[in-house]
């Protein structure tokens, strides 16, 4: 973001106007009138909060702060060295970021380790890279560091970890940390970046791959791990084409026409429990006969499909990947930009 952008966006999460000053530059704050001056940039600039009383900003107003001054000395180059590293893991330019892990590494940062390490990404509805840069470096903050914020991509906040083990804890601090600055979660995901990569890049994309998944089939996809993805992990890189779809399972597409569900249910919970007539029955809270009479008054392709060991394959994965895309269609068409504002304390 360019300077004018972070201060736009800052002056209207604090709801007050703000202005950038070199501190060089002649006292204003008659003008001004009552204001607070926070120093960025080693001392040379700061960001004025017009009608501002220090002692009256609370801390998520001092987050957001923060995340401003940081955003500000990350694009002039000023920022602290850890920082910076840290930023340049994103960097678009591979040689920058497995420089930037082998001086983490060397450095023992994480931790205190030079293996395996687990990068973190944290999906949220649609907000402003200066809410999400506040979220992310406050909730490394709390964490006591735990976590090291590295940027934003995707829209997601990304960290980097010593490998964690207590995903629970780190789930509900992620939704405090969310809360309390006004954002919603849209899912969690994790990935290994392992001693042998030189690199984040692929770790992150697979760890936004699984928060994805996770946010959009929350009952089938349990995990937050990209490593327990399985099946899931291959029907997430498969082109969203209905027409190629159809041609390689026109039986999922008879299965799906009309408007009762419970064809499909059913099939795919038969599939789900791998034939298995209990287990199926069970999850569908029915009798066996009633199963049986579904099954025999299925659509003839769809009971060919069943008979046929590749044709039922080929429908549970067809079904599978209409599910997918539909709940996908659905989560983006629900997700509006939200209008962050720090509450004052």
């Amino acid at each position: 973001m360019h300077p004018p952008q972070i201060v736009e966006q800052l002056s209207t999460m604090l709801a007050r106007p703000v202005r950038l000053r070199e501190t060089s530059s002649p006292a204003s704050a008659d003008r001004d009138g009552v204001c607070v001056d926070v120093p960025f940039g080693r001392g040379a600039a700061c960001l004025r909060l017009v009608g501002a009383v220090q002692s009256e900003l609370s801390s998520f107003e001092w987050a957001v702060i923060d995340a401003a001054a940081y955003l500000l000395d990350l694009g002039a180059g000023l920022a602290a060295s850890r920082d910076t590293v840290l930023a340049e893991l994103l960097d678009a330019d591979r040689r920058h970021r497995r420089n930037a892990l082998g001086e983490v590494r060397a450095r023992r940062w994480i931790d205190g380790r030079a293996d395996d390490l687990d990068v973190l990404v944290v999906r949220l509805d649609p907000a402003r890279e200066l809410a999400v840069t506040a979220f992310g470096r406050h909730l490394a903050l709390t964490l006591h560091g735990a976590v090291h914020f590295v940027g934003i991509r995707e829209g997601a906040a990304v960290f980097l970890a010593a490998p964690v083990r207590d995903i629970d804890e780190l789930t509900d601090a992620v939704a405090r940390e969310a809360a309390v600055h006004g954002l919603v979660p849209r899912g969690l995901g994790m990935a290994v970046c392992t001693a042998g990569e030189t690199d984040i890049d692929d770790a992150v994309e697979r760890a936004i791959a699984s928060a994805r998944l996770r946010a959009t089939l929350p009952d089938q996809v349990v995990s937050v791990r990209a490593e327990d993805l399985g099946g899931w992990a291959l029907m997430h890189t498969v082109p969203r084409s209905r027409a190629l779809l159809h041609q390689a399972c026109p039986a999922a597409f008879d299965l799906i026409t009309g408007d009762d569900p419970t064809p499909r249910e059913t099939v795919e919970a038969y599939l789900d429990a791998a034939g298995r007539v209990p287990v199926a029955c069970e999850r569908l809270h029915i009798h066996r006969t009633t199963l049986y009479y579904r099954l025999e008054h299925l659509p003839e392709s769809v009971r060919a499909a069943l008979a046929d060991g590749l044709q039922r394959s080929t429908l549970h994965l067809a079904l599978k990947l209409l599910r997918l895309w539909e709940e996908e269609a659905t989560e983006a068409s629900v997700i509006p930009l939200r209008e962050e504002r720090l509450l004052r304390a």
